[in-house]
This record gives structure tokens, C-alpha cells and sequence, in this order.
């Protein structure tokens, strides 16, 4: 196939070297092609091309695409991230990058990826001998299946998420794996990875420290931590209105107490919300969260089934701010209520990201991922909600595609 690389920087120069090596024909095209031998103008590596890959910066991609023309018919890949000073971004929530250049390309057929990973893992996928999950989306059917194609050739274990406006989800994703590599130091060589092969449950062992833990409700998500963390050696209290059957049959099956929410808030040191967000709230009134490590599995999700919340801000932080005191940490809201009874996969133990402010809190929130049977991942302070937030929708889009729900993120490293 021919492709033409839109930028020779480290991520232009790296897709090249990989596709070269795969067989394709690659050319570079270059506002100043004088600088770099064998590379054309950008308008004659367009014109060559049967897919077009833009490796700029976001910021300079109305001025490449004036360079370009239209594009008609093109496959072109989006590989940028539209990133702020401080790993924020441009735009998110109700809009991405891709989307943007897919409104100064009308006539393109875009598809988002390439662009949640490092150069290091593009030039090889295979982190820890597993390959890397590389998602894609875009409009077009037969545009994603070529990007599929080309992300498989590579080495990747290619996933289609179906519309471009799920670029929504892998931007977020693109600074999570930056902030992980660089800020929290886990090195350039790691991977996110989408597992579901040889799901089973975790051996869970007693936890020491043993803790007094609440959990606000006893649904799919707080039943399943309910389970896991009695069986782990803590003392943990089911916080409900009014106890159902089902509630009654959780407690005499864990050995759990039961209690209204305002007794399990007061009488625990660690409470986890497990109730919907748009109940939490009411749920709030009334009781004292001061110097309570608050775990908020939530995800505040409206109309069309879209984040209420965006990347200027998240739901946790907005949490934060109604629980006067509470030290609040993000955690269980990117996984569904199977892998918490089946956390573990063949090649190992599913992530956990989780993230807050308070350095003591930290350490016993990683404790009660670990009791889950996951890995925990710390992925910096609370603000990073808003790019964890979106992981929960990427799972769910990801799971509806492959039409299973038993599967979990993993972190890969060498």
C-alpha cells in the first residue's frame, strides 16, 4: 500500500520506518521538503498516497490541511493528541481533535489512531511478549478496516470502536499513558492492553492490615466488592435504605453488616460509593465525610450515554467538593461487576487505575485494589479523573464491539 506521512518527527519517522519494513511504500511529505532527503511537498505525498497519515502537532493541522486540499476519498489517520501545557486537553467530552480534523476534511475518511502509545511501543508492540491494544474509530467502515489492517501488520492487537466521536474516549486514553510514563516514571516501554482470554477468579488471601469498610450500596459493582474484601479479612458494612432480599442473602453469604448509609458512613473509616451517581447526592446530605477516605466507583453518565462531566473537570472532583473533609479517590469505575469476580486472565492480573490526593490514602486504596485481585496503578491526583472517566465509556465501547463483557485492561511492561 502506499502511505504518505504527513511530518518526519519522532512519531512521522517511526510509523514510516515500521510500514517500510512491512512492506508499504512510504513517503514523506514536508512543508520544507529541502530538509529531508527523499521526502516531497505535502500536496505530492497526498497525491501518491492511498492513505495519508497526519503526524503534527494538533496545532498545526489547519495549516497542513491547507496544504493538502481536500482530500477526497482519502483515508487519512489522525495520530495527534490535542494537548495543553500540563497534559490537558484542547478539547474533549462533546469534542475531540479527530473530529475537528474531520471538519476541516469533510471529504476524508479519518480515523483516529496511532496515537495512545509512544514511539517506542509503535516501533514494536510486543511489551512484556503481549501485543499492545491499539483502538481505532472513524465513520467509515472500510477506512477503519484498512487502519485495522495496517495497525495488525505493525504488531498491534487492533480494536475497532466504530464512530469517529469515540476519539472522545482515546484522547483521554493518550494522556493517561503519558502521565504513566512520564510523570509517574513507568518508563516509555509500557502498554495498555484489553485482555479477555482465560478469565477466572483471583486467590484472595487475608489482607493486614484488616480495615472497617463501608460500601454504599449492594449492586453488581458494590456486591462484587462486598465479597471480595470480606473474604479478604475485612470488616465491612453494606449501607442501604432499606435491605432487600438480595441484600439480606449478600450479608448472610459474606458475613457483612447491614446498616442505613448515614450508620455505615459514620461508623467506617474507608466508604465506598457503589450507588449511581445521580443518587449520591441525597446520599451525601446529612452525613460528615471529614477525614473520610471516600473510593468513588461512579460514573455520572447522561442522555445518549455520554460523560455528564468533561475534561475541565470530572465527576470525582465535583464529588469532592459536596463531601466537605473527604479525602476522595477514583477507583473500580473502568471495569464491569465481572471482572470483579473474575479479575485474573492467563498472562495475569487485570489493572486497576485509581487516583486521589492524599499520600496516605494512596497506600490503602492500592491495598483494597490488591485484595480485588487486581493490579493497582496509581495513575497521580484526582484531576486525572477526567481522563479514568472516560476509560469506563472506552471499556464498555470496546466490550459491545466484541460482545462480551469478561474482560479488563492490563498494564504490559517489558
Amino acid at each position: 500500500m502506499n502511505i504518505g506521512i504527513i511530518g518526519a518527527g519522532n512519531v512521522g519517522s517511526t510509523l514510516g520506518a515500521a510500514f517500510t519494513k512491512t512492506g508499504h511504500a512510504v513517503t514523506y511529505g514536508l512543508r520544507e521538503p529541502s530538509k529531508v532527503p527523499g521526502s516531497v511537498t505535502i500536496a505530492q505525498a497526498v497525491a501518491a498516497s492511498e492513505v495519508v497519515v497526519l503526524a503534527t502537532p494538533f496545532g498545526a493541522l489547519a495549516e497542513v490541511v491547507a496544504s493538502t486540499g481536500p482530500m477526497a476519498g482519502k483515508v487519512v489517520i489522525d495520530a495527534s493528541n490535542p494537548l495543553l501545557p500540563g497534559l490537558a486537553l484542547a478539547v474533549g467530552h462533546s469534542d475531540s481533535g479527530a473530529e475537528t480534523l474531520q471538519r476541516l476534511l469533510p471529504q476524508a475518511k479519518v480515523v483516529k489512531c496511532f496515537s495512545t502509545v509512544g514511539i517506542e511501543v509503535m516501533a514494536n508492540p510486543k511489551v512484556g511478549g503481549r501485543a499492545t491494544t491499539m483502538f481505532l474509530c472513524g465513520d467509515d467502515a472500510g477506512a477503519r478496516e484498512t487502519v485495522r489492517g495496517l495497525a495488525s501488520s505493525l504488531g498491534f492487537d487492533a480494536i475497532e470502536l466504530g464512530a469517529l466521536k469515540n476519539a472522545r474516549l482515546l484522547e483521554p486514553a493518550a494522556v493517561l499513558w503519558i502521565h504513566l510514563a512520564m510523570v509517574e516514571r513507568l518508563g516509555r516501554r509500557i502498554g495498555i492492553r484489553l485482555e479477555g482470554d482465560g478469565a477466572r477468579a483471583a486467590t484472595i488471601v487475608k489482607s493486614d492490615p484488616s480495615r472497617k469498610v463501608a460500601v454504599i450500596g449492594a449492586g453488581n459493582i458494590g456486591g462484587g466488592l462486598v465479597r471480595a474484601w470480606t473474604k479478604a479479612g475485612h470488616s465491612v458494612t453494606v449501607g442501604v435504605r432499606s435491605p432487600n432480599d438480595e441484600v439480606l442473602a449478600l450479608a448472610k453469604e459474606t458475613g457483612a453488616r447491614i446498616a442505613t448509609p448515614a450508620e455505615a458512613v459514620a461508623a467506617n473509616d474507608v466508604i465506598t460509593i457503589a450507588i449511581p451517581a445521580q443518587a449520591v447526592e441525597a446520599f451525601a446530605a446529612g452525613s460528615s465525610f471529614a477525614g473520610k477516605l471516600v473510593i468513588d466507583c461512579t460514573n455520572h453518565v447522561g442522555p445518549g450515554f455520554s460523560l455528564s462531566y468533561g475534561h475541565t473537570t470530572s465527576w470525582a472532583e465535583e464529588l469532592a467538593k459536596k463531601l466537605s473533609g473527604a479525602k476522595v479517590f477514583k477507583s473500580f469505575n473502568a471495569q464491569g461487576a465481572e471482572n470483579l469476580a473474575t479479575p485474573v486472565y492467563a498472562s495475569g492480573s487485570a489493572a486497576n487505575f485509581f487516583c486521589g490526593d492524599d499520600a496516605a490514602g494512596r497506600e490503602v486504596v492500592s491495598q483494597l485494589v490488591r485484595d480485588v485481585g487486581f493490579e493497582p496503578v496509581f495513575a497521580g491526583p484526582l484531576k486525572q479523573a477526567r481522563v479514568l472517566e472516560p476509560m469506563m465509556m472506552l471499556w464498555v465501547t470496546a466490550a459491545r464491539t466484541a460482545g462480551k463483557r469478561a474482560m479488563g485492561f492490563q498494564l504490559l511492561r517489558d
